[in-house]
């Protein structure tokens, strides 16, 4: 596992991990690696730096690299977590008569942030079809419904008001939100999954944190899915000193270092990262609902 970096920023609970502790699994899903952490409420929260709840970590590799044949072997391997989770979160087995509501956070004109609005772009929406006899009714899918909330500088609202009206109209039986994650390390750029029923505190990767979307606030239980698109440029230097063996840093270094934690590295290809990604995403999502 890895080692816990005092000065690490990410929104990954896998990065948080020091030593392996207990309610920690690990298994294979369709070939692919998934680490299951579960966050019991009190301690655990503090020594893991996350939210209680479960958090499922799929580590596929690149995913923006792989062939239709093993994009698609992934997407049925999210589907089934996504079934999963829904149906624990709702206690109940997917259904025609299910609703889910997802939900895209981000800015779609930053690049690294357009995760969640782009994966919506791609959803097929069925909740004003279903019920009208017609080809998806025969399909037996879910009802599916989608909302963009913007950030708070477009809106002048915080995500969770706009969602809650989202919820108060379809009241679903889950919401699922999709959002841009940041990681500690450049290795799980798009090429890890993070899935949780605790819920997500958007901008918290970035330190711009604003109301935290969980079951409590939301009314309904919440999904979150992630996949981290950028590293904050101070932990990447922390991370090389210590590879190096640099373990301690004068305070004229942590000066330094700590003044630019308003800097994130995101790859050169994230523009070709975030289409395919959420076109994955999507296709995964839809497969859980029966499309």
């Amino acid at each position: 596992m890895e080692k816990n970096c005092a000065y690490s920023r990410s929104d990954l609970a896998c990065e948080c991990i020091e030593t392996k502790r207990g309610g920690l699994r690990e298994y294979e899903r369709y070939g692919f690696r998934c680490t299951e952490l579960t966050i019991r409420a009190g301690g655990e929260e503090k020594i893991y730096k996350n939210s209680a709840g479960r958090y499922v970590t799929m580590s596929p590799g690149r995913l923006w690299l792989w062939d239709d044949r093993r994009a698609a072997r992934f997407t049925d391997a999210l589907a089934d977590e996504i079934t999963d989770f829904f149906e624990a979160a709702s206690k109940q087995k997917i259904s025609e008569s299910s609703s889910v509501l997802v939900c895209g956070l981000g800015n779609r004109f930053i690049t690294s942030d357009a995760l969640g609005p782009q994966t919506l772009d791609k959803l097929t929406v069925t909740r004003h079809a279903v019920g009208c006899g017609g080809i998806l009714d025969s399909l037996g899918c879910s009802r599916i419904s989608a909302i963009v909330p913007g950030t708070l500088g477009q809106t002048g609202m915080e995500a969770l008001t706009i969602i809650k009206g989202g919820i108060a109209e379809v009241k679903p039986d889950a919401l699922i939100v999709i959002d841009a994650l940041c990681a500690r390390s450049l290795d799980r750029l798009a090429a890890t999954v993070q899935i949780s029923d605790s819920g997500i505190r958007p901008g918290s990767g970035i330190g711009n944190s604003r109301r935290e979307i969980t079951g409590k606030t939301a009314g309904v239980p919440v999904i979150s899915i992630g996949i981290p698109t950028v590293v904050d440029s101070s932990t990447l230097v922390y991370a090389a000193l210590e590879r190096a063996g640099i373990g301690a840093f004068s305070d004229e270094v942590r000066a330094v270092l700590d003044g630019g934690r308003d800097f994130f590295v995101a790859p050169k290809e994230c523009d070709m990262i975030i289409d395919r990604v959420s076109s994955m995403l999507s296709e995964a999502i839809e497969k859980a609902f029966g499309l």
